[in-house]
């Protein structure tokens, strides 16, 4: 392989819990195929995968052909799967392709009828459905051409769709022509490329695939594909530069105008003829000002940082303890009561630290002096997810608030007082994490899957 595909492998690598990610906050078609240039690429991909149907109660079948079981188990074992478990208990079965594909000549009928059957004796078994994830190299060892194993993927779709089973087609770049590959595309409705779980724009449902004469070369259907992606691109762009725009000048010259505003009121506190009344406006002034300065400041952070975050197994006592340490800096009257087991990893955005400290530190704010005790707990005892909850007693968040985040949009009538909660959760959610505010009003709730 070239240097350019090196870097391209190390990265993929380092984005594998970006598709698990994708995985869980999706919802699978029953057919995907997966494009790659190397074993540790697809190893990689094959693995969360897998890795995601026995999280939610599938039973898994690997077809292998070009790699070893050996090879296979040890990539599923660095992925978090505890193969001689999960394959003791039936969760997990590692076949050969060819096998299975072509033990009797290549039969689409019957291998459609394998997989019915499979899929039905899970079911039968207790679990949700069958996942499968097949490596498509078996299709060299026989004579029938690549045309005629489409048109068995193809069959697949179309039969029986209700049945709980999802399907991954691993394609090898390097070994696959271009005119596979493309005919490959049209036939999944999703693909995996670059460790991203993509959309597919070319994807032909099995009727108009076997309807259409030549589907490579269909250039009316790419053509008119392209120019609405090109169309789709150009207004994203168009408004990513309009965003940025505005975002430019209240990031900067909104904010040196309050400062200036600012530097005058002080100014005018400092005169002593200064009546009782004139002093607590210019107070309230002075506060609303610093409001606005804050604000300015946590959408510099979005503009700048949010989308650059990645997602990382982190120790969530080390992040929680930074934030109630700042809380506790920036409100030193506060009582922030830490409750449950923190020592535990979490796969979350790398800027769940700001989250945290804006949550925790937006609760030390809302305290009272009758309620002057913060409190943090964190649940740890579910198998695939940690909750943490933050809350002060009698805390009311801003209806307004609260409708906005819950609705997942601003409108005119419904709209927050601040950045503050859209700020933690486009964090939280960034990797799969969910953020709830309870109706009884007194917490806000967080939901982070547990690193594997």
């Amino acid at each position: 392989m070239d240097a350019a595909g090196d870097v391209e492998t190390s990265q993929e690598l380092r984005t594998a819990p970006h598709l698990r990610a994708e995985f869980e906050r999706s919802t699978l078609p029953r057919h995907l195929a997966l494009f790659y240039r190397s074993p540790e690429t697809q190893l990689t991909a094959a693995a969360t995968y897998v890795g995601y149907g026995l999280r939610n109660d599938r039973r898994c079948l690997y077809l292998a052909d070009d790699n070893t079981p050996a090879q296979i188990e040890s990539a599923f074992e660095a992925a978090g799967i505890d193969v001689a478990a999960r394959t003791a208990a039936d969760d997990l079965r590692i076949r050969d392709a060819g096998e299975v594909y072509l033990d009797a000549g290549f039969d689409p009928d019957r291998l459609i009828s394998i997989l019915k059957d499979a899929c039905k004796a899970a079911v039968d078994d207790g679990y949700d459905g069958l996942l499968v994830a097949g490596e498509n190299t078996w299709s060299f060892h026989t004579d029938t051409s690549f045309d005629h194993v489409l048109d068995f993927e193809a069959d697949f779709d179309a039969d029986s769709p209700n049945m709980p089973v999802t399907a991954l087609c691993q394609y090898d770049l390097s070994r696959f022509c271009e005119s596979s590959i493309a005919k490959a595309i049209r036939t999944h409705e999703r693909i995996i490329y670059r460790n991203t779980l993509c959309e597919n724009p070319y994807y032909l449902p099995p009727t108009e695939y076997r309807a259409t004469e030549d589907p490579d070369l269909n250039v009316r259907l790419m053509l008119e594909q392209t120019h609405d992606l090109a169309r789709s691109r150009q207004q994203v762009e168009r408004r990513e530069q309009r965003l940025a725009v505005v975002n430019r000048v209240l990031r900067h010259n909104v904010r040196n105008e309050m400062n200036v505003i600012r530097g005058y009121l002080d100014r005018l506190r400092s005169e002593a003829s200064l009546r009782p009344a004139a002093e607590r406006w210019i107070e309230t002034a002075i506060d609303h000002l610093d409001d606005m300065v804050e604000m300015s400041d946590k959408a510099r952070y979005v503009q700048d940082s949010l989308g650059s975050g990645t997602a990382e197994h982190l120790d969530l006592g080390t992040v929680l303890g930074r934030a109630v340490e700042q809380a506790r800096r920036d409100y030193p009257g506060a009582t922030i009561e830490v409750h449950g087991e923190t020592g535990v990893s979490v796969l979350a955005d790398t800027n769940l630290d700001a989250a945290l400290t804006e949550l925790v530190t937006t609760a030390a704010a809302a305290r009272s002096e009758d309620q002057p005790a913060v409190t943090v707990l964190v649940d740890n005892s579910g198998v695939e997810r940690v909750r943490i909850e933050v809350g002060v007693p009698e805390w009311e968040i801003p209806e307004n608030d609260r409708r906005a985040v819950q609705e997942g949009e601003e409108t005119k009538l419904e709209h927050a007082d601040g950045l503050g909660l859209w700020f933690v959760k486009w964090i939280v959610e960034s990797t799969q994490g969910t953020m709830t505010l309870p109706d009884d009003g007194a917490d806000v709730r967080i939901d982070l899957p547990r690193a594997q």
